[in-house]
């Protein structure tokens, strides 16, 4: 895979990015030091690499009503006909789980999730995620976010 060559502009006017994506250009243009012609050309070169992949709004999940969050691993059935595929359409139809890793080790997916509550999550697990395709649910209630960040650190090419 190709690596974009970033130099300390394009790091600087990411970086801002992603602290703050509604930024104007001309605030943007402005701290980083360049026209806003030259800012909104590095920021298009930015758009078209694929290196900003889209633009997003973060809610605060307590505030929405997701007052249980969880990550969950999950082992499909290597003998059940096509249970891969099937477990992995079932979780894409499920709002609920907001990512789906599939992980070397003991479990073959890990899910992070997002439910309004206890009976919520029992339903998700229980009624919804439960097939002859799953083998194995393990859970990891989440208490306390203690750290969370969407920013990527990010260095100039040499």
């Amino acid at each position: 895979m190709h690596q974009l060559s970033l130099d300390r502009q394009d790091v600087r006017i990411l970086d801002l990015l992603q602290r703050d994506s509604r930024i104007s250009r001309s605030q943007l243009a402005e701290q980083v030091n360049l026209s806003a012609s030259q800012c909104y050309r590095r920021l298009k070169r930015l758009e078209e690499s694929g290196l900003i992949e889209r633009y997003a709004t973060l809610l605060n999940l307590e505030k929405a009503g997701f007052d249980v969050r969880a990550m969950v691993m999950v082992s499909f059935s290597k003998t059940a006909t096509n249970a891969r595929n099937r477990l992995l359409e079932l979780i894409n139809s499920l709002d609920e789980i907001q990512e789906c890793y599939s992980a070397s080790g003991e479990y073959d997916f890990i899910l992070r999730v997002n439910c309004t509550g206890m009976r919520a999550y029992s339903e998700l697990i229980n009624k919804k995620l439960l097939s002859d395709a799953v083998v194995a649910i393990h859970s990891y209630i989440l208490m306390d976010c203690l750290k969370f960040s969407t920013a990527v650190p990010l260095q100039a090419n040499s």
